[in-house]
């Protein structure tokens, strides 16, 4: 036997245990698929009920938002409708107040102006009496 013929045997014999490995390796592989898509599936009929639950919980999450929005929205309906009636009212209590304080206002500029006129009336006079001119008015 020659050294070509003991390669061919050789390269053979590695050929074989290549074969052999890659055999196996194979058959791992489709081993690891299976597992791996039976495992995709049991997860997925695990999941299907709690995605289902998480569906249910969100919809109920949304009507209760809704539900809590329309409360919401009433109290401020309520709020502003107090506000414009609490305006109201403290209008209406504030009308006489503000009424005495304009008549009490008039009233002092009414005094004023006559204390003004009577002291302008005086002055005068006090100027006629000094020049003693005869056209002298007296106060009322």
């Amino acid at each position: 036997m020659g050294t070509v013929e003991v390669m061919q045997v050789v390269l053979l014999a590695v050929a074989t245990v290549v074969c052999v490995a890659m055999v196996l390796v194979l058959r791992e592989a489709a081993i690891t698929m299976r597992s791996l898509k039976q495992f995709a599936e049991e997860t997925r009929e695990r999941l299907n009920p709690v995605l289902e639950k998480a569906d249910v919980t969100v919809d109920a999450l949304n009507a209760e938002l809704l539900r809590v929005d329309a409360i919401i929205t009433r109290f401020d309906d309520a709020s502003q409708r107090v506000s414009s009636a609490s305006g109201t009212i403290s209008d209406i209590v504030n009308a006489p107040t503000d009424l005495v304080s304009n008549v009490a206002l008039r009233v002092r500029r009414a005094w004023k102006s006559r204390r003004n006129e009577d002291i302008a009336d005086s002055a005068v006079h006090d100027d006629a009496i000094d020049t003693g001119s005869e056209d002298v008015h007296p106060a009322l």
